[in-house]
């Protein structure tokens, strides 16, 4: 069976990003994460102390830990862009190491756990959800029994993206570990596998893996972007998550590939969460691929390695519609980022074909937001919009209609 949803649009493919892998070593510098002005946080480090590559720096106020994914020494804290980060630099001749273990790997079985001591190695292990760019304990604490249904999104949203995909073959055993972790922990009754239809070698990976199609099951779609949370659900249930609901408040977990895998790689290990995987592609990049590299890397070191060129192309970090522009350092939800130029096309006035209304994957009529008379309906409409741009790449006006909507916000 495959799944579909009505809205969203194919993206253009042509890129050779899957043809190249990058692992980033010796990266000079790392940004990590505290949080905003008001997050409290205590450095367990002192200012030109040097740490090892997993090696706590940093406590937020609830505990969680923040680990430096490179070996060097604490330059200090710095504030950016809103956002309080801690900034460790590989000295002079420091090759990486790996990573050191944050705790003892279990000696009793995963399946034997209860969903505290889960959560408290959660936690320990510092794992990023990916999904939703928080730490993945802080979302499924309050889940837990309230989850009958764990989705695993294997696919990719952007033609140019590569970065589920590569996951998906290299560590499709791990990608099961982690749903299987993921339902003891809920309580859930079964993960259903998301995959792209077109991905071949996905599905034969896991076809072969599943050994309890009661517990496992797999789902193809037809890859659009956006895929949302609201398009997902819809594709599975056939039928639209209820207004100001959330698809966890109606017992339906997403959760990336990368961030299952991650799970059960660090709950066998007990290695920290210190790595991230991303497509770089785009004609703006001398060099398309799927880098790995460090969290917190800043992204001008990414640009580097793919070769940017600079000039008039422009950098989008996850969407090329409505992404935000690659500046400050990787953080828990980059999975891809794209360097092109902006589209060049002078907006005229709307002629009313509708085309904005048949991509919108929120089912919404953007052109209502163009005149003051329905300044109602520009409101609801902008309460709902999510902001990705459908409407604005199709518009045979040009019309920069996600320009319009936002102005109605608030």
């Amino acid at each position: 069976m495959v799944l579909t949803f009505p809205g969203g649009i194919s993206l253009p493919t042509n890129t050779n990003a899957l043809k190249n892998s990058l692992l980033l070593k010796d990266v000079p510098q790392v940004m990590l994460p505290l949080g905003d002005a008001e997050e409290a946080y205590t450095l367990t480090v002192c200012q030109g102390e040097e740490v090892p590559a997993g090696g706590l720096v940093a406590t937020l106020g609830d505990g969680t830990p923040i680990y430096s994914s490179i070996a060097g020494e604490v330059t200090g804290i710095f504030e950016k862009g809103g956002m309080h980060y801690v900034s460790v630099e590989r000295k002079n001749g420091q090759n990486d190491t790996p990573p050191v273990p944050a705790r003892e790997p279990e000696s009793k079985r995963l399946d034997d756990m209860t969903a505290e001591e889960l959560l408290d190695a959660i936690k320990t292990l510092g794992i990023h959800d990916l999904w939703s760019g928080d730490w993945l304990w802080r979302r499924l604490t309050p889940l837990v029994g309230k989850i009958r249904r764990v989705v695993v999104d294997t696919t990719d949203d952007s033609g140019a993206s590569f970065t589920e995909y590569r996951s998906t073959l290299r560590h499709p055993g791990e990608i099961l570990g982690g749903a299987k972790i993921l339902l003891h922990l809920l309580g859930a009754t079964k993960a259903i596998l998301l995959v792209d239809m077109s991905r071949q070698k996905v599905k034969e990976a896991f076809t072969t893996m599943i050994n309890d199609p009661a517990l496992l099951v797999m789902a193809e779609t037809q890859v659009k972007y956006p895929m949302r949370e609201e398009t997902l659900f819809e594709a599975i249930y056939v039928r639209h998550l209820k207004w100001g609901c959330t698809a966890e408040e109606d017992g339906v977990l997403f959760i990336k590939a990368q961030t299952a895998a991650q799970l059960y790689l660090s709950m066998l290990t007990g290695l920290p969460h210190t790595t991230r995987t991303l497509t770089a592609a785009g004609e703006g990049f001398g060099k398309n691929a799927v880098i790995t590299l460090p969290l917190g890397t800043p992204w001008k070191t990414v640009l580097e390695a793919a070769q940017f060129k600079g000039g008039a192309y422009r950098t989008m970090v996850n969407s090329l519609l409505g992404g935000k522009q690659a500046e400050g350092a990787i953080d828990g939800k980059a999975e891809a980022v794209y360097a092109s130029m902006p589209l060049d096309r002078k907006p005229s006035h709307c002629i009313a074909c509708g085309k904005c209304a048949e991509v919108c994957p929120m089912r919404l009529m953007p052109y209502k937001s163009l005149t003051q008379r329905s300044y109602l309906s520009a409101k609801r409409i902008a309460a709902v919009c999510i902001g990705c741009g459908c409407c604005e790449y199709v518009c045979p006006a040009a019309i920069p209609l996600r320009e319009k909507i936002t102005r109605h916000k608030g």
